[in-house]
């Protein structure tokens, strides 16, 4: 797994969060996800699955693509979820 992938990601995850003003406990309460998940996700330690980032992104009113810089999910992001 590419770890630059991964803290990418996480570093958007948290930028969006941010902007939607959404604490961790709210967004994960919000995207299903249990909140230490998240946090590890934000930090870029693991990767969510296609389910958590659908949720994540339906929780925060964005694309799926808007944690990647607007691309695809990257393969190599999912192959570590």
């Amino acid at each position: 797994m590419n770890d630059h992938v991964l803290a990418n990601a996480g570093e958007q995850m948290v930028s969006i969060r941010a902007r939607c003003g959404y604490g961790l406990e709210r967004a994960a309460g919000l995207a299903r996800i249990d909140p230490e998940r998240l946090a590890e996700a934000e930090a870029g330690e693991v990767a969510l699955d296609e389910t958590e980032l659908q949720n994540l992104a339906d929780a925060y009113g964005v694309e799926v693509t808007a944690f990647f810089g607007g691309r695809v999910t990257p393969v190599s992001y999912l192959a570590g979820a």
